[in-house]
């Protein structure tokens, strides 16, 4: 009599899951299209006849009673040979089947998914403000630039910001453009009426303006636009829980990137 257990490499305590998960397994590997040697293809009907009787729970019930009527016969024999390498090779080192069911790994990234949703409606609420505070009319300061050639020339050396103000605030430029900012004159600041950021740097006469401004209204304005992107995209991407996750880790990232760029663009 054959053992329909030994030839799925099962016990007979198996579940019809696992009875299904081990044929399509088996299935694929032997199947004459992707295994065309005639040993597979008789192995292959030999896991059709195991699953045709194990997996219908009428007649794996009468099987199992067969089998139970042979049980001494058979535990005197050896264990059967498994055509499968892999299987005897688990088989002897002891391998326990991971239990059925979804991964450690898979829990905790399906736990976080709440915790994901909630950083993309934040994402969302910032950049949406950002936006507001952009539209809404400047700010307009006035400040005295201090910069002389002597200092120009000593902070050139050191790589410093070369424009400097009564009130301390430094602005980088090029040695050429402090041309246009001479020492005395006056120079605008325009930052943003909610939020306080940097937005544009001009000379009294508003004849030039500064483009190099670290500021996220400028040169960090990559930063905004990723936020708005990413939490946008954890909305609408449903179904692929692992993709989904890894949107929110990243999302959590931008958001930390921000924060920093928030903090470095105030005026």
């Amino acid at each position: 009599m054959k053992n329909y257990y030994e030839i799925l490499g099962l016990s007979t305590t198996a579940t019809d899951h696992d009875i299904k998960r081990v044929f399509r397994r088996l299935a694929v590997l032997y199947h004459p299209d992707k295994n065309p040697s005639a040993e597979a293809e008789a192995f292959f009907k030999e896991v059709n006849e195991a699953y045709e009787i194990l997996g219908d729970p009428i007649k794996r019930a009468y099987y199992n009673q067969l089998l139970t009527g042979t049980t001494a016969i058979v535990s005197q024999q050896p264990p059967a040979w498994h055509r499968d390498p892999a299987y005897r090779k688990r088989r002897e080192s002891g391998y326990k089947p991971p239990p059925p069911g979804p991964s450690e790994r898979m829990l905790f990234m399906r736990a976080m998914l709440g915790y994901a949703k909630l950083l993309s409606w934040i994402g969302c609420f910032c950049c949406l403000l950002i936006m507001a505070d952009y539209l809404l009319p400047y700010r307009v300061t006035e400040e005295r630039v201090i910069t002389t050639k002597e200092i120009a020339k000593m902070r050139l050396k050191s790589y410093s910001d070369l424009l400097i103000t009564d009130k301390g605030h430094h602005f980088p430029v090029d040695y050429f453009e402090l041309r246009y900012f001479p020492y005395q004159s006056k120079l605008k600041i325009y930052s943003s009426a909610v939020l306080g950021i940097l937005v544009k740097v001009e000379n009294q006469e508003r004849s030039y303006q500064l483009n190099n401004l670290v500021t996220v209204y400028r040169n960090f304005v990559f930063g905004p636009c990723a936020l708005f992107i990413l939490s946008v995209m954890g909305f609408f991407f449903r179904k692929e829980i692992e993709f989904r996750f890894n949107i929110g880790v990243v999302l959590f990232l931008i958001f930390l990137l921000n924060i920093v760029f928030f903090f470095i663009s105030r005026i």
